[in-house]
């Protein structure tokens, strides 16, 4: 219930600043029961989502003020299940993707994901960043030469659209992630299969680092419970 709550913010149904309707209207309106109502509402206060002003009733907090780090805080605990499982299925395809890049990939393969990391490291504004570390990793997935590979990575892009928004805002990440890029470029150009696979490694691993230590020095009630193990030395050679 709390998600449906958090989409209606989300999708614009409930403004910024707005008031709830009370209690025993939004219960009919949702078609719920009061207790999992007010359950939904604690869980969404909790997270920052939503406030209860004195006297006045509970308000959608005017989230676009809030420092990334605590948005991507909130955003953590909301989808509890996505950050872990978005690395863990990032890990799975993307570094196998990657040793077969450097193994495989053409010149003109090479040249594209070059000109890819070069846009992300120009672009200017979040919505700039998301399009281009997207496109520097569809092309890393494309430089595999395995149209199923490349499918099943399309799969994830939608999912991972609020991932990066949210991961992409914390202060250095969009820097790290720009010369992290340049790695995986320069070990793909060199076909260099290991390399390829380590640099693409490093590059994920240090993004989870980053947004994992900005969400448990940050926390809110149970921001990312969840962690994976160091999966590093799976590929080892």
């Amino acid at each position: 219930m709390a998600e449906r709550l958090l989409s209606a913010v989300n999708d614009g149904s409930l403004k910024p600043g707005e008031q709830l309707p009370t209690e025993l209207e939004l219960a009919a309106q949702l078609g719920i029961g009061r207790t999992s109502l007010r359950e939904a509402i604690q869980r969404l206060r909790t997270i920052g989502v939503l406030e209860v002003r004195n006297g006045l009733g509970t308000f959608v907090v005017d989230r676009t003020r809030m420092e990334p780090v605590h948005s991507f805080v909130q955003w953590s605990v909301a989808n509890e299940f996505e950050v872990t499982e978005v690395f863990e299925a990032r890990l799975s395809l993307e570094v196998s993707a990657a040793g077969l890049a450097g193994e495989r990939a053409s010149e003109e393969e090479i040249a594209a994901l070059q000109a890819a990391a070069l846009r992300h490291r120009s672009a200017r504004g979040i919505e700039e960043l998301i399009d281009t570390d997207e496109e520097f990793h569809t092309a890393l997935v494309r430089c595999a030469g395995n149209a199923l590979v490349a499918r099943l990575y399309a799969m994830l892009v939608p999912g991972l659209r609020d991932f990066r928004r949210m991961s992409l805002a914390i202060p250095a990440s969009a820097e790290r992630s720009a010369h992290t890029h340049d790695a995986i470029v320069d070990a793909v150009a060199a076909h260099d299969p290991f390399q390829s696979r380590s640099a693409t490694l490093e590059h994920l691993w240090d993004l989870y680092s980053l947004v994992t230590t900005a969400a448990n020095t940050n926390p809110t009630d149970g921001a990312l419970r969840k962690e994976i193990a160091d999966r590093r030395a799976w590929f080892d050679d």
